[in-house]
């Protein structure tokens, strides 16, 4: 009786509220299917079949209550569960606005479509995509800045720690987008910093640019990185599980920055309303100060979108992420996202 009330009175409070503001719901039911080849690195392989509902499937709604004010909440369905994915609230003053909430940082600058893996999109092969996160951010144009919640992780040669650590000032980051008739760019920085235990200053950066232009039904984009302990800023989705995913390593009282940097490329061609097709490449390396050996990451991948109507389509995609080294192996796939 208490939760059929409770849903009473929540659609009541949205009936209300639609007098005042417009609601444009959206939502997207994503189902992977694919089959896997995981060379383990030890002489042996397994190999696997999956089926599932993707993790960014998601259901949301974008209000607007006048010209000046708007917001946007999003759900999504992360580990079986309802997450936020955004929620934030944004102020048109004119010259710019102001956004507060959870949103993409200014940078989520993403150029690759790869479906495997819940829509990776060569994130920690080749991209690095800080994705989602707390923030106060202007926008002016094609300008972002914003300062968005810490990330004050490292590395101490086993896990990742988060704990005992100080933090003194914001995550900071910054994008410019532009365009010039069949061409686009964008160039971003990010930086962050932390203390651990009073004795080791951990300083985080990161420069990212990208670039692509459209010839008919043709593109062609590319991306590059460079930085220092980038797991703190694009999320610790960065290859290199051997040399702390990203994050700087304490251990032994010594301090090791961990080096980074990465590109892609990706081409996309439309054959008709129905099919297209896009393949894409990227590279990711990270290195400890005094590791004897850097760790790297190769993917690739070959992909034919076929589209049955609109907002219905199907990815099948075939494609391999190579770590390098002997006892990392690698994995071949080939499936689908509906």
């Amino acid at each position: 009786m208490k939760k059929a009330l409770m849903c009473m009175a929540i659609i009541a409070l949205m009936a209300g509220s639609a007098y005042a503001a417009d609601w444009n719901f959206y939502g997207s039911a994503r189902v992977s299917t694919f089959y896997t080849d995981t060379d383990n690195g030890d002489g042996t392989s397994t190999k696997t079949f999956d089926e599932a509902l993707q993790g960014n499937s998601r259901i949301g709604a974008k209000v607007k209550v006048n010209d000046e004010v708007s917001g946007r909440f999003e759900y999504g369905t992360s580990g079986g569960n309802a997450n936020i994915r955004l929620l934030y609230g944004n102020w048109n003053f004119g010259p710019g606005a102001l956004r507060i909430g959870q949103d993409y940082t200014p940078l989520y600058l993403p150029v690759s479509n790869q479906v495997y893996n819940g829509d990776n999109g060569l994130d920690g092969w080749g991209e690095p995509s800080p994705s989602r996160a707390a923030q106060i951010k202007l926008t002016f144009g094609g300008f972002k800045i914003a300062i968005i919640e810490a990330d004050a992780q490292y590395y101490d040669g086993t896990n990742i720690v988060d704990t005992g650590n100080e933090v003194a000032i914001p995550k900071l980051e910054a994008s410019y987008k532009f365009s010039r008739g069949n061409w686009w760019g964008a160039a971003g920085l990010g930086y962050n910093s932390f203390e651990v235990n009073d004795t080791h200053d951990v300083d985080s950066y990161i420069a990212v640019v990208n670039a692509g232009f459209k010839a008919g039904k043709f593109s062609l984009a590319g991306e590059a990185f460079t930085g220092e302990n980038v797991g703190n800023l694009v999320g610790g989705d960065v290859n290199g599980a051997d040399s702390g995913n990203g994050y700087a390593q304490i251990s032994g009282g010594t301090l090791q920055d961990n080096d980074a940097y990465g590109y892609e490329i990706v081409g996309a061609y439309m054959i008709s309303d129905m099919f297209s097709v896009e393949a894409g490449l990227g590279y990711m390396n990270t290195e400890l100060d005094d590791a004897s050996a850097d760790d790297d990451v190769y993917a690739y991948y070959l992909q034919v979108p076929v589209t049955l109507a609109t907002g219905v389509f199907i990815v099948p995609e075939i494609g391999k992420i190579d770590y390098r080294e002997d006892n990392q192996g690698d994995i071949t796939y080939l499936g689908a996202k509906w």
